[in-house]
């Protein structure tokens, strides 16, 4: 079950929704670029790990289809790589106190959390696509905010 993945079928890594889909992987790229130049080099390439990783697992969802070994360890990866990012989030938001998180992390992470969500309950196609999408934008923002917040302190 914890190895099982989305149908993206029609969708390929050549298609609109493909690419489209796999761009905004650029998010974490983006979250993680700006923490290093601000200084958190060590949560920034946590954040672009997982961004790269969840490129090559999605690439390879999109490419290889259903019930493929590839994807499987593509996916393993990417919840060693994206728990890592995420375990520090969270050591970060303790670190900082209840009082100390951005009000704005704590909205963009319920909203990524929402999404992931819909992501199982439509676990298929164009509506995975759609909220998958926005939780690699919502959850690359609110790791940044989370990022920035840790600096500020």
């Amino acid at each position: 079950w914890a190895l099982s993945y989305a149908d993206l079928h029609p969708a390929t890594p050549r298609t609109i929704e493909g690419q489209a889909f796999l761009a905004t992987n650029v998010c974490y790229a983006v979250a993680g670029i700006v923490l290093a130049i601000q200084g958190d080099w060590f949560f920034a390439l946590l954040t672009e790990m997982a961004g790269i990783v969840s490129f090559w697992y999605h690439y390879s969802q999109l490419e290889f289809g259903k019930d493929r070994e590839e994807v499987r360890l593509a996916l393993l990866t990417d919840y060693f790589t994206a728990g890592a990012a995420l375990v520090t989030g969270g050591f970060y938001m303790a670190d900082m106190g209840i009082s100390g998180v951005p009000l704005d992390a704590v909205f963009t992470g319920a909203g990524a959390v929402v999404c992931l969500s819909l992501c199982w309950v439509w676990e298929y196609g164009k509506p995975y696509l759609f909220w998958h999408s926005l939780w690699h934008i919502l959850s690359a923002y609110t790791g940044f905010l989370v990022g920035q917040g840790h600096i500020g302190r």
